[in-house]
């Protein structure tokens, strides 16, 4: 049965949990000193007694749906490049289905011309699924913060839905003539303007900030984590088995099934974050393209603020949007080069990267468990220590010479998944509960955009250095993480030299 969103999650006269204390003023700083009043967001519901696993299956069905899709539908590109663009024919191309290896010197050469144009178009997606998003979420937290999460999730949700229907629909085209790859493009569309990744993480973090205790805050975004870890595992691992025992149209037909779950479990059992009757009523719709919404996300994240509040919440999105530039960047090409440098094929590359989520998942919760709550390494501490796997992780695989060397690299980088929930949890306990949706907003939408400076910057570095050189790329993820890193050491030196007094013991704990 659906759950009614209006229904209480507990008794009303449990007392209601305070996030922060800027939680109880009647203003925000930024109005205080003009003394106009401005009314506060929705107050959060208590979720205290609730149970933990409220939002994280629909995380883990939508993200094994996407990576289901992943290494077929680059395949999907370079085969369809080759016949359309290159002209060469089927028998000619059919190793770049990824189903066989290519191990011929005519089949390599060939794979080699196809890669570079096939880049581009690589490219042009992840631009696609940058610009826009970027700018729809700097609407989406002021927004959310106004009308509650829960129609952020229904819309990303519905339009990953509706981007795989499109890929279905070009696919099942395909199978009866070929067409131009560009056309592959129209999948993202939906995605795109419904917020895309950068609206689904924005939603899930302000979710898991209204419904977690402080205490148990970083915990539950490592579980969050680690769900959609596992979606990204279970994903690549069936990729494979699943396009080798059937074809690109059945897969991205069972991920279409996935999706819409996902959504439908998101629809029935998913309550909405902020009390029902405290959000206001109206045209949501005509509100949401208010530039008075960007405004107020400015203003906030730019505002003076009491200690280094300003200065560690600038140095942890700044932290948290190379790291996302890495990653990104990485994305474009990695596939490309395990095939040239190791002549991978799609089970292979599946498996690989089933095996580093698993270590990944392992290694987050392991970290978890044994450096925080036994150790009792800080937030800040445990973010310095991912990031330092990472480094070590893209160096091993820029000098690697053979496959045995990457999973040597994955093991080295097994805390990395730690990185992103504890940079949020900075954020999270650094500003206060009313404003979290806008800075996280400013955080997603700043990460968004990177993959506009990423994508160009790593498929030119792997085009120039493809034919001698394929890893190269990676020496420029181990120097951006080593940034990283050096950021987030500034914050926990600032944290260090406010002493036993310090009002960032929650980060410092």
């Amino acid at each position: 049965m659906p759950r009614n969103d209006l229904e209480p999650l507990v008794s009303d006269d449990e007392a209601p949990r305070t996030l922060d204390a800027a939680a109880t003023a009647t203003t925000t700083p930024s109005t205080a000193s003009t003394g106009e009043e401005v009314p506060l967001p929705p107050p959060a519901l208590d979720y205290s007694s609730y149970r933990w696993f409220i939002l994280e299956p629909a995380v883990f069905l939508i993200f094994f749906a996407r990576y289901l899709i992943g290494a077929v539908y680059q395949n999907q590109i370079l085969y369809q490049t080759c016949v359309t663009i290159m002209k060469y024919n089927a028998t000619e191309c059919e190793p770049l289905l990824g189903i066989d290896r290519g191990e011929s010197e005519a089949s390599k050469k060939i794979e080699v011309q196809v890669q570079e144009y096939s880049a581009n178009i690589m490219m042009t997606t992840s631009l696609l699924e940058s610009i826009i998003p970027a700018f729809v979420s700097l609407f989406l937290g002021p927004w959310s913060d106004k009308f509650g999460r829960r129609p952020i999730l229904l819309t990303t949700f519905t339009g990953y839905l509706t981007g795989s229907i499109i890929l279905l629909i070009i696919t099942r085209i395909t199978m009866a003539t070929n067409i131009s790859p560009w056309w592959f493009l129209l999948s993202s569309v939906p995605s795109v303007l419904s917020g895309g990744t950068c609206a689904l993480i924005t939603g899930i973090y302000c979710y898991i900030s209204d419904v977690a205790k402080e205490r148990k805050r970083a915990l539950r975004m490592v579980l969050n984590e680690a769900s959609l870890c596992t979606g990204m595992m279970v994903g690549n691992v069936a990729s494979g088995y699943i396009y080798a025992a059937t074809n690109a149209f059945t897969l991205f037909f069972i991920a279409s099934c996935l999706m819409g779950l996902s959504l439908m479990y998101v629809y029935f059992c998913v309550p909405e974050s902020l009390i029902p009757d405290h959000l206001p009523t109206g045209s949501r719709i005509r509100e949401f393209f208010r530039f008075d919404l960007v405004k107020d996300l400015v203003r906030t994240c730019f505002q003076r603020r009491p200690n280094y509040d300003r200065a560690i919440i600038w140095l942890t999105m700044i932290a948290l949007t190379i790291a996302i530039f890495d990653m990104e960047g990485e994305g474009t090409v990695n596939y490309m080069f395990m095939r040239e440098q190791f002549d991978w094929t799609i089970k292979d590359f599946s498996l690989f990267n089933a095996a580093r989520i698993v270590i990944q998942i392992v290694g987050s919760i392991v970290g978890m468990v044994v450096l925080r709550r036994v150790l009792k390494l800080s937030i800040i501490t445990m973010a310095m220590l991912a990031l330092a796997c990472c480094v070590l992780e893209s160096t091993v695989r820029a000098t690697a010479v053979y496959w045995q060397e990457m999973y040597v690299g994955m093991t080295l980088g097994m805390m990395r998944g730690v990185m992103g929930p504890m940079c949020r949890a900075i954020l999270s306990h650094v500003a206060p509960s009313t404003e979290v949706g806008k800075i996280f907003a400013l955080t997603t939408s700043m990460e968004s955009v990177s993959p506009l400076g990423a994508a160009p910057l790593y498929t030119s570095v792997y085009k120039a250095t493809v034919e001698f050189y394929p890893g190269a790329f990676n020496f420029i993820s181990a120097v951006l993480y080593f940034v990283c890193y050096v950021l987030i050491a500034i914050i926990f030196g600032i944290q260090k030299s406010m002493g036993s007094s310090s009002v960032y013991q929650a980060i410092g704990s």
